[in-house]
Parts: C-alpha cells; sequence; structure tokens
C-alpha cells in the first residue's frame, strides 16, 4: 500500500528548466555580439554542466552561492570570447539571479499530481539538495509549500542524494516504511539510484528525454504522465 511519495524540487516540482532557458535567453539579448547567433540550447548545455561542476562546492559550503554563481558566468561567456573582471562577473550572476526569479514556476501539472495525492490521503514529501532558504523560497513562491507535509534538504539534514541516510531522514519525517514509499525525481543518480539504494521504490522523471540507464526503471515525461502512474501504482495496492 503506498503510503507517502517523496519528490525531488529542482526539474521536478520546480520547474527550473524554464526559469533558467528565460534567463539565459535574456543574457543572449544583453550580450548580442557575442551571444545571439549561438543557439540557445548550445548556451543552455554549457550553462548546466558548469552548474553541476560548481555546485558541488556549494553543497560542501566551500564557496558561497553568490560567487559561485559569479566563476559559473565568467567561466560561460569565457567559452564565447568575453572576459570578465571578479566584479563584473558577481554583477553578471546577480543580473541573471533577478532575470530566473522573475520566472519562477511549478513545473505544468505539480500541483495537480500533489493535490491529487493529499486527497487521496496520501503523505507529500520533498527530498532535496541544495540550501534550505532556496529550496523553501522556490516551494513558497511557487505555490507549492501548502500541499507539501514534510521537507528534507541536504543543508539541514547534513547529507546529501544519493547517500541513503537522507532518504531514511525523509521516511521517519512521512511516517513510512521503504515499502509503503515512493521517490519521484530528474537525477538518474541522485533521485533513483539512491532511493533504490534505500529500498524505495521510484518513478523517474526524465524531463531531459535522456536514455535511460535501466529500462526496467518507470519513466514519465510529464507530470501528467506521472499522475496516471501513480494512480495505477495506488490501485495495485488497494
Amino acid at each position: 500500500m503506498l503510503k507517502a511519495v517523496l519528490f525531488d524540487v529542482d526539474d521536478t516540482l520546480f520547474d527550473h528548466r524554464y526559469s533558467s532557458r528565460s534567463a539565459l535567453a535574456a543574457l543572449q539579448q544583453k550580450y548580442p555580439s557575442h551571444l545571439s547567433m549561438v543557439p540557445l540550447d548550445e548556451i543552455e548545455a554549457h550553462n548546466l554542466r558548469i552548474l553541476n561542476e560548481i555546485h558541488i562546492d556549494v553543497l560542501a559550503g566551500s564557496l558561497s552561492i553568490d560567487n559561485a554563481r559569479a566563476k559559473r558566468f565568467a567561466t560561460l561567456l569565457g567559452i564565447y570570447g568575453m572576459s570578465l573582471s571578479p566584479e563584473e562577473s558577481l554583477t553578471v550572476g546577480g543580473w541573471y539571479r533577478a532575470q530566473y526569479e522573475a520566472s519562477w514556476r511549478a513545473t505544468p501539472g505539480a500541483t495537480m499530481v500533489l493535490e491529487a495525492l493529499r486527497n487521496r490521503g496520501i503523505t507529500v514529501g520533498v527530498v532535496t539538495n541544495n540550501l534550505v532558504a532556496e529550496q523553501t523560497q522556490k516551494l513558497e513562491q511557487c505555490g507549492l509549500a501548502p500541499l507539501v507535509d514534510s521537507v528534507t534538504i541536504s543543508e539541514e539534514a547534513g547529507c546529501t542524494k544519493p547517500d541513503e541516510r537522507i532518504f531514511q531522514i525523509a521516511l521517519e519525517r512521512v511516517k513510512s516504511a521503504p515499502q509503503q514509499a515512493l521517490m519521484v525525481g530528474d537525477s538518474w543518480n541522485n533521485d533513483i539510484i539512491g532511493a533504490r539504494n534505500a529500498g524505495i521504490q521510484a518513478i523517474w522523471y526524465n524531463c531531459y528525454n535522456e536514455p535511460s540507464p535501466d529500462v526496467r526503471v518507470p519513466q514519465v515525461t510529464s507530470l501528467s504522465e506521472l499522475h496516471a502512474a501513480i494512480n495505477a501504482i495506488v490501485e495495485m495496492g488497494s
């Protein structure tokens, strides 16, 4: 019987990709001589790669989020022939952040899925890697906070996905055994492998349409598909 569903935040409940692409499109307009002819998909791919590399240091506490953002855009714009001073990098990072926040939204279908789960009496939890203030702000600004029963964030948990311990903390907070829970997330390593190692079944939210490392793991490409998949799981267990 399904008792609780745990969700990742970025690129799962929170539409990070939409907000990031909106801000990167604005960056193209800000620097047309260097970026106007570059495909947005290419800029996005470089940005995501650099972000993932640098964010490890943010989670470890060795780099502030402002300095990480400055480093990211100095690196990104450097690819296209721009050389920024440390002060300019901080300014561009702050400007990008304002554009990014202005386009924050919940992933389409997220509110519907959470409301449907709660109407069925299923507990909704969040387990996410990032800073507490950042993830809390996203949930609140996107209107998702009232639909979540428990939030577990790596900064306050003291461990990060895919570590089994953060999933165990999340399970304790939603008062569920592993076999009664389900994890939904976009990161194969952090969300799917991490959850499975903790004994939790998982559905991969494959929002980037990547090849599946294991076709036995259920996957969806939209939250409307997820709604149907969870309904099927609930019906099987009832």
